[in-house]
């Protein structure tokens, strides 16, 4: 079964360590057009997501090594959160200053449809179950309702108490 690729635009805000982007990567219950039909994610479609089994990439591309990794995932009736850690590689830099330019728009996810529902014209489909195998930055959104909603500073992770400063760029 080949991997799909969904994309949705991102709403950056920052947090101290600047490593750690957190946000919806996928939302449920949205109606996006993909081709020829409109796809729509039902709650619990990633229930089943492992972060330890998910990589971040750069533009779903496969021949590079990551650009990070998720650290939580939490499926929620919304949607589908994450908090990723970007690497302090080259790549991962280079990212995260697209991020932080705006010039990255989008987060996406990679998937194999494990359970759907088509209508009889097969117009439209609604994905119960899916395996998340991957989550990247890109450009271009498909979904307007995901985004990043934090970067998370180092320094917050250390400490005991929690504490997120949140502001938009």
């Amino acid at each position: 079964m080949s991997i799909e690729i969904r994309t949705s635009p991102i709403g950056l805000e920052l947090r101290e360590d600047g490593r750690t982007l957190a946000g919806r990567v996928m939302p449920y219950n949205v109606e996006a057009r993909i081709g020829s039909y409109t796809e729509t994610f039902r709650p619990g479609a990633f229930a089943d997501a492992d972060p330890t089994q998910v990589p971040l990439l750069a533009v779903h591309d496969r021949e590079q090594l990551p650009v990070g990794r998720a650290l939580s995932l939490t499926d929620g009736p919304a949607g589908l959160d994450a908090e990723l850690r970007v690497s302090e590689t080259r790549l991962g830099d280079e990212v995260l200053t697209l991020v932080r330019d705006g010039a990255a728009t989008g987060l996406s996810v990679g998937f194999t449809p494990i359970e759907d529902a088509w209508n009889a014209t097969r117009s439209r489909v609604e994905r119960i179950r899916a395996k998340l195998v991957e989550i990247s930055i890109t450009a271009f959104p498909a979904y307007q309702d995901a985004r990043i909603l934090a970067v998370r500073h180092e320094e917050l992770l250390r400490t005991p108490r929690l504490t997120v400063a949140r502001f938009r760029l």
